[in-house]
């Protein structure tokens, strides 16, 4: 991503070791978080207090701007809006635009959902969905939502890639942000849930629906449930199978290549603490024999007043890589910290730091970034 104008930049390369970046980047943001709370917070105040009905709208917002230990800024932005209609009779109606300004400057404009929702309650709960759906697979997808991530940035099994898994092959990620054509079916006890889907593309793989060049579709099978034992804790899994690679797409692949992807995940919450990990394994089809990466994360956060709390997250992944010598495994390792302060209900500001190792033959350093973020959040309807 370019960097922001020069007087907007540190000194040509800040000393390691020291709040250089959390300083001189607190400074840059000041003005421009101060011209997004005025703007934002008289349209807050005149929006409807959130109550029941039959059309709705959920919007939220967040920019950010950090800086690595070289003195580059990048600015990023997420938009996310959630409109519902309910039409009776347990049908609903939703839609959700987004658009996010990547770390590389790339926009990433999307319909996340666009699907016709059934729902009935009784002492078993069901659910069908149909059209561009929420991912069924994983917990990370649920942090595109910025209200809902407790830190800054996102898991980076949601945007940083794989090393190639074939040689010459596509992009995959270890579990992508994906929100896919197909349908799911889920039901729910007290202390039980279950679903099962069919989808258009794998997980490795991210398809968009405003997209240049996307991945061929794929019928991929899902099947998923969890338990609820206690109040407040959650342990569930789920098995992806289908294809991710079609024949042709490099000179290597000769026929389709199938992938599986399994995951666990667990959410607890007690007293003023919120824990949320997962843990994904994908064993992959390739011209040169199976593949397998794997990858976790664990995430934390602490209420420690009203208004303010920290939160962490640690993240790694291990990838078996194709490269004209053989087989190389790789890692990424990252650590993410955070402090946030919840100004209004609607507005909070966050301060934190992120250190990524990334795929890389031998053991690079560690990357450094600081960053400051605003959020924002309305239900208006």
């Amino acid at each position: 991503m370019a960097a922001n104008s020069s007087e907007d930049r540190l000194p040509r390369r800040p000393v390691k070791g020291r709040p250089t970046i959390f300083t001189v980047a607190g400074r840059a943001l000041t003005a421009r978080l101060g011209v997004v709370c005025v703007l934002i917070a008289p349209a807050a105040a005149l929006a409807q207090q959130a109550r029941p009905s039959v059309f709705a709208i959920d919007t939220s917002a967040a920019l950010d701007e950090s800086v690595n230990d070289d003195g580059d800024f990048v600015t990023g932005v997420i938009l996310d809006s959630v409109v519902s209609a309910d039409f009776g009779h347990g049908f609903q109606g939703i839609v959700r635009p987004f658009a996010q300004r990547l770390a590389s400057g790339e926009w990433n404009r999307q319909i996340w959902m666009a699907t016709l929702r059934y729902e009935r309650s009784g002492a078993v709960g069901l659910r069908v969905d149909g059209g561009l759906i929420a991912s069924p697979v994983g917990l990370a997808n649920l942090t595109l939502r910025p209200h809902l991530n407790p830190t800054i940035f996102q898991p980076s099994s949601l945007f940083t890639p794989l090393p190639p898994l074939e040689l010459r092959g596509p992009r995959t990620n270890l579990l992508g942000a994906v929100y896919p054509f197909g349908s799911q079916v889920t039901v729910s006890g007290l202390h039980w849930d279950a679903r099962a889907a069919i989808i258009d593309t794998s997980p490795l793989r991210t398809r968009r629906v405003f997209g240049q060049s996307n991945p061929p579709r794929f019928a991929n099978v899902v099947i998923g449930g969890g338990v609820t034992p206690v109040v407040g804790l959650r342990v569930g899994t789920s098995v992806t199978h289908g294809g991710w690679q079609r024949a042709g797409e490099t000179p290597l692949v000769t026929a389709d290549r199938d992938a599986t992807i399994v995951t666990v995940e667990s959410e607890f919450s007690f007293r003023y603490t919120k824990l949320t990990g997962e843990w994904v394994r994908d064993a992959v089809e390739t011209s040169g024999g199976d593949r397998v990466a794997w990858g976790w994360f664990l995430q934390g956060q602490q209420t420690l007043t009203p208004r303010w709390f920290v939160a962490g997250r640690v993240e790694r992944m291990s990838s078996s890589a194709a490269r004209a010598e053989g087989r190389l495994r790789l890692t990424f390792t990252g650590v993410e910290e955070t402090i946030g302060f919840r100004l209004t209900p609607e507005l909070t500001i966050r301060a934190g730091h992120r250190a990524r190792r990334p795929f890389a033959v031998g053991q690079p350093d560690f990357d450094h970034q600081a960053a400051i973020s605003i959020v924002w959040w309305r239900r208006w309807i």
